[in-house]
């Protein structure tokens, strides 16, 4: 049985499933939200202001409490898809070539 992958947000960057600087919200309040940078040892996070955060984090700051399932899941882009939805998706596809 294999294990599923971690949560790679620069993984969906490498894969085009995102794009730096692409304006990411938070699925209940879309006045709160950060962008996707890249940071000089080539990883991405979101930066919310000043901050830079893990998509955990920012989950985390906009729900006040942990996310009760996958941070990805609170997070969506401007056309609706969530992270979680694009990393499953991403995942199907890695299952199906191998």
């Amino acid at each position: 049985m294999s294990k599923k992958k971690k949560f790679d947000l620069t993984h969906l960057v490498n894969q085009d499933s995102l794009k730096t600087g692409q304006t990411l919200f938070f699925v209940s309040d879309p006045s709160k939200n950060c962008k996707i940078i890249k940071l000089p040892n080539n990883e991405y996070k979101v930066q919310m202001g000043i901050e830079t955060l893990t998509v955990h984090a920012f989950a985390l700051k906009c729900l006040g409490q942990d996310p009760p399932d996958h941070a990805s899941k609170w997070i969506r882009t401007e056309s609706g898809k969530t992270l979680y939805e694009l990393w499953s998706a991403d995942e199907e596809d890695y299952a199906q070539a191998a």
